[in-house]
């Protein structure tokens, strides 16, 4: 990632943001998207048990047994979902678990915003799910309470909103493997916008130290709610 950040006035969800307890359930044409459980460790350990599911993730492999998948599974519940906005994609025909995703990292080391993520069971591949998740789970993410901060980002993600030229425009930001082709189309239907490209060491077991090239995505408060108003 690029080394030229910047301190920007701007705005971010309220923290804590509210706990599980106090999220509805999203509602999509298809889909369910609601809170993780505790009774849906065992759907929860078969997602993760895919190893297609598991290609950009930062271990780059299945998990090996179903404590793997507990272990993963704490960061959807209580005491860090005021920490995270993660829920679990379901749908809404027969409540089967096929995917999860939310914001991972409310101030992402690669670029300081709110870091964005999903992976989804293979078999509900091409056939837009994650972008039908993804639409829903940030109109839920914009209307979140907000609150007026400073943050430190990555100089070339910033843009300033029309009314104040002191203030940048907030943004929420996901990543992808350059050769990801599926996952940058739906980033880019949704309105994200790439503004950065680099190579790093990969990190996945079976590739550790290789060059990884990645691309950098955001999207602004105003455009994705546009985007939404408009779908």
């Amino acid at each position: 990632m690029e080394s030229s950040w910047t301190l920007v006035a701007t705005t971010l969800p309220c923290v804590p943001l509210p706990p599980n307890s106090q999220r509805e359930p999203i509602r999509t044409k298809r889909l369910v998207i609601r809170p993780m459980q505790e009774d849906d460790l065992q759907s929860y350990h078969e997602l993760r048990a895919q190893p297609e599911a598991m290609t950009g993730t930062a271990r780059g492999r299945p998990d090996r047994d179903i404590d793997e998948s507990r272990s993963a599974m704490s960061d959807f519940l209580s005491p860090k979902d005021d920490k995270m906005f993660l829920y679990g994609v379901f749908l809404a025909s027969t409540g089967e678990l096929i995917g999860e995703g939310g914001v991972h990292n409310l101030e992402s080391s690669s670029c300081g915003w709110p870091e964005i993520g999903y992976k989804f069971r293979k078999e509900f591949w091409g056939q837009g799910y994650a972008t039908e998740f993804l639409g829903a789970f940030l109109q839920a993410w914009w209307s979140l309470p907000r609150s007026h901060v400073k943050r430190r980002v990555c100089s070339s993600s910033v843009s300033r909103t029309k009314d104040s030229e002191s203030e940048a425009t907030e943004q929420v930001y996901a990543n992808a493997d350059v050769n990801n082709i599926g996952s940058r189309k739906v980033l880019e239907k949704l309105g994200f916008i790439q503004f950065s490209e680099w190579t790093e060491p990969d990190t996945q077991e079976h590739r550790i130290g290789q060059p990884l090239t990645l691309v950098g995505y955001c999207l602004s408060k105003k455009k994705g709610k546009d985007t939404i108003n408009r779908d």
